[in-house]
């Protein structure tokens, strides 16, 4: 029998997330993300969406050093391979 409940994201705390623009909130261009807190999830606009705390990450892959918060659309964030943080 098919379940109501959510099914949890294929990323945790501590992951590095990649989401294209057109799926989170706010800002320009792709966003990537290392996730400290999930702060809440929930239905929004037809989807699974989760608020995020966490660190953003420079192209060359340093952590920015302001953290951020972001609202993201849980079926387009992707895991990110990094070297180390």
């Amino acid at each position: 029998m098919p379940s109501d409940e959510p099914k949890p994201p294929a990323w945790t705390v501590g992951d590095v997330i990649r989401v294209p623009e057109d799926a989170y909130r706010f800002g320009s261009g792709s966003l990537s993300m290392y996730v400290a807190e999930v702060l809440s999830r929930g239905p929004f606009q037809g989807a699974e969406w989760a608020e995020l705390r966490g660190r953003e990450l420079n192209p060359d892959g340093a952590l920015r050093a302001r953290e951020r918060y972001a609202f993201v659309r849980v079926d387009r964030a992707t895991v990110v391979p990094v070297p180390s943080l």
